[in-house]
């Protein structure tokens, strides 16, 4: 990573004329929707501050912490004053230190110029308010990359540029890039973050592969945060849903419903482990034996969605034992 200093900005002043301005202050102006799934459901991601420190921790060499970071304006108007934002902006508390993420679902080979000018833009941004001594902003611009092609597209405008004798080349902002294409489906299946999860399904080609994907997520257990984005996943994209069916995403979802209430303590976990394991052999012909066990688990305030996962039954049946034994 290079990052965009102030010997980097005065050198572009010269080259792209003031037209935007990027502000930490609200403006009044509608700013287009966004409706694509990919970008939608990537921002929504990054927009959760917790999610952002996984990704930074997991995906860069900086570990950020929560308390350090704090959500920074992405909107700005052009000279033609027509509204654009940025995917992803944060800032460190009190610093003048900035993390840009762009999404891209297709390769833009644009890209090393639209990251130069949001540099550019929030450079400006600060300095109109500068203060004596204080220090100019260090920008940390970085690319997410999940389309089906290897990423080709030169990290910098130094890369394209033009060559003359021995004219030594100017240095610009280099992004960092994270391809989903580095990435194997196991590795992103085992990874615990939601922003692993939503570039897992980015690379799944065919209705095989991605039954086998749920099917594996299914039987992992999955923090809250994973089964949020996940369902999001299956609302916002038809060609998942298209692929698995509309019987299948319904399937999977009300899987993730009830993996996705609160989080199980040790002796919960511990206990579905042992039921889903024995549950079938121990409940054959037995039903008062099930519902007595039903009944304990109740009395231990095991929680209902754990309950009907172990036992297999449904809501209605849970509701009618409770009522028969009194037990609320």
């Amino acid at each position: 990573m290079i990052p965009f200093t102030l010997i980097d900005y005065w050198r572009q002043q010269a080259i792209f004329p003031k037209k935007q301005a990027i502000s930490d202050q609200e403006e009044n102006y509608e700013i287009k929707k966004v409706h694509q799934y990919h970008d939608k459901i990537f921002k929504e991601i990054l927009d959760d501050k917790i999610e952002f420190i996984n990704f930074m921790k997991r995906y860069t060499p900086y570990s950020l912490e929560e308390n350090e970071v704090e959500k920074y304006n992405r909107k700005f108007i052009t000279s033609h004053f027509t509204a654009k934002e940025a995917d992803i902006i944060y800032k460190v508390k009190g610093k003048n230190v900035f993390v840009i993420i762009e999404h891209q679902s297709k390769i833009d080979f644009a890209m090393p110029e639209r990251i130069l000018e949001y540099c550019v833009e929030l450079m400006r941004s600060t300095i109109k308010n500068r203060k004596e001594h204080e220090s100019y902003p260090l920008i940390y611009p970085m690319v997410l990359y999940t389309g089906k092609k290897k990423w080709t597209v030169p990290r910098t405008i130094t890369g394209m540029q033009e060559k003359y004798y021995n004219f030594k080349p100017l240095n610009y902002p280099k992004y960092h890039l994270i391809d989903v294409n580095d990435y194997t489906l196991e590795e992103l299946i085992e990874e615990r973050s939601s922003v692993a999860k939503a570039m897992l399904f980015e690379k799944i080609k065919t209705k095989e592969e991605m039954i086998q994907v749920f099917n594996k997520l299914s039987q992992k257990h999955l923090e809250k945060r994973e089964t949020k984005y996940l369902k999001m996943i299956l609302m916002y994209s038809n060609d998942i849903r298209q692929k698995l069916g509309e019987e299948k995403a319904r399937e999977y979802k009300e899987i993730l419903e009830r993996k996705g209430g609160k989080e199980m303590t040790d002796v919960e976990r511990f206990f579905i482990e042992i039921i889903d394991e024995k549950m079938d052999k121990f409940f054959a012909g037995m039903d008062e034996g099930k519902k007595q066990m039903i009944t304990n688990m109740l009395k231990m305030k095991i929680n209902d969605k754990i309950i009907l996962e172990a036992a297999k039954i449904n809501p209605k049946e849970l509701q009618k034992i409770k009522k028969e034994l009194e037990v609320c």
